[in-house]
């Protein structure tokens, strides 16, 4: 019977110490036991450093930094604890108690631990991999969004290529945006590809033209109104298009037009976050995205005291520059092209522009930009009775400048910017010639009156002064 539990003893003495886990075993007072060779390899703490001593000693020493032996007879039930021993390793440790028949006392406490210092590198590893990973779907994300828009602006020039991957990067943060270049340059078109290409892109996108707007009407059109603020409102009030752009993007066009006493309300409505419609008392909380776009020089009207500096930072936070299409020729002949198939598409026609007309078309300046050379395009189309659209095909004054500027080219010594200078002086020229006003020259080419006048004024000077005229 004894040599019976003699053997049963070293099996049981065999077991342990072949465990692969580490086995650490205290008394009910937290003196320890017995460990296995699997324990002092996970820790490297030999067994002759910790038999026979309490583990509060232990811990006093700096051995463990925790015990859960200790919380084990504390709490009187399992407990699983991370601890970091004094070489840096970290181990899972659960300690379970082993009551005497009764149930009411811990006789002794069973600990298991576990070595999981490379699970928790490959763990950091995976994070770190994972992140990779994300960096390079939102590099694919990026390079996707700017292909999807290079499309939509038929681009081809470098410059441009530039200032879409600046607006795609933009679009990423909430910040406000101020978008400046000539009338017809594609600022709206800009405006609405950050919109599409943020987190905002499922929230509303709203556009306020600051100069098509009467003053008296704007600030109720912004803010909104209560039942009854002023004569003639709506009797169950509105919701201001501020208000309608919650949670998206309300896009400023022309707002050097905009008055300075509106313009003080919405720097208010920036720094807050929050408006108050007119006749009303409550304060609306907002949540949009501001970006702002002129033509004008912004730097100019501060000067002039017709544009506020605060405000300007406001909306600057990040600025992007549409250079004017004279300055990207290269634009042109995929602008072209994606004009003409929008065109053959919605009437179901073959049309195409002759190399010479394209190459006519190259020499020109465009002072209307990219929505004059779209207006040209749809005007040829139109009048053009074949499917190849020659030069005959053009609009009458952009045919009599470019002749003209042919002639000026080959048979006079001028530099390319005098040349330039002296197209679009010709260009405005012809329009007021044809169609009587400044008003309907500027809706012809589709920019605003105030452009063609102080664009005029200008290039008089420039010419009168180089005797090119």
């Amino acid at each position: 019977m004894i040599n019976s539990y003699e053997k049963i003893a070293k099996d049981f003495q065999a077991i342990i110490e072949n465990t692969y886990d580490g086995l650490y075993i205290t008394d009910g007072e937290a003196n320890t036991l017995m460990v296995n060779q699997a324990y002092e390899r996970i820790t490297g703490i030999k067994r002759e450093e910790v038999i026979g001593k309490n583990m509060r000693e232990l811990v006093a020493k700096g051995v463990f930094d925790r015990s859960v032996s200790l919380e084990v007879i504390e709490k009187k039930r399992p407990v699983t604890i991370m601890q970091e021993l004094r070489s840096g390793k970290k181990v899972l440790v659960t300690g379970s108690p082993v009551f005497n028949e009764k149930n009411d006392e811990i006789i002794l406490v069973v600990t298991n631990v576990r070595d999981i210092t490379e699970l928790m590198e490959l763990k950091d590893e995976l994070h770190e991999r994972t992140l990779e990973i994300n960096r390079y779907i939102a590099e694919l994300n990026k390079i996707k969004t700017l292909k999807i828009q290079e499309d939509k602006f038929a681009t081809k020039s470098k410059i441009m290529l530039e200032v879409l991957e600046r607006a795609i990067k933009a679009a990423q943060f909430d910040s406000n945006i101020l978008i400046t270049g000539e009338s017809g340059v594609g600022k709206g078109l800009m405006a609405r590809l950050i919109h599409d290409s943020s987190s905002r892109k499922n929230g509303p996108f709203i556009v306020i033209n600051c100069a098509s707007i009467p003053e008296d009407l704007f600030e109720s059109e912004l803010f909104g109104y209560e039942p009854g603020a002023f004569s003639g409102a709506s009797s169950k009030g509105k919701k201001g298009l501020l208000e309608v752009a919650d949670k998206g993007t309300l896009f400023l066009d022309e707002i050097g037009d905009m008055s300075l006493r509106l313009q003080s309300k919405l720097l208010r409505v920036i720094e807050e976050k929050e408006l108050v419609r007119l006749g009303s008392t409550k304060v609306i909380n907002l949540d949009v995205r501001i970006i702002a776009a002129t033509n004008q020089d912004l730097d100019i009207l501060i000067n002039q005291k017709k544009f506020r500096q605060d405000l300007y930072f406001r909306l600057n936070t990040i600025s992007i520059y549409i250079p004017p299409l004279r300055e990207r020729k290269e634009d042109i002949m995929p602008l072209i092209q994606y004009f003409i198939d929008k065109l053959n598409k919605k009437y179901h026609m073959k049309k195409r522009f002759s190399s010479n007309t394209i190459h006519a078309l190259m020499t020109y300046s465009f002072p209307g930009n990219v929505r004059e050379l779209s207006n040209i395009v749809e005007q040829a189309f139109q009048i053009s009775n074949k499917n190849i659209i020659e030069i005959e095909d053009l609009p009458y004054q952009i045919r009599s400048i470019i002749k003209s500027q042919s002639f000026d080219i080959e048979h006079q010594n001028k530099s390319y910017n005098e040349i330039i200078n002296l197209m679009e002086y010709k260009i405005l020229k012809n329009a007021i010639a044809k169609y009587g006003s400044t008003h309907k020259a500027a809706k012809y080419l589709k920019i605003s009156q105030s452009t063609v006048v102080r664009k005029l004024k200008k290039l008089q000077d420039i010419l009168k002064d180089s005797q090119l005229h």
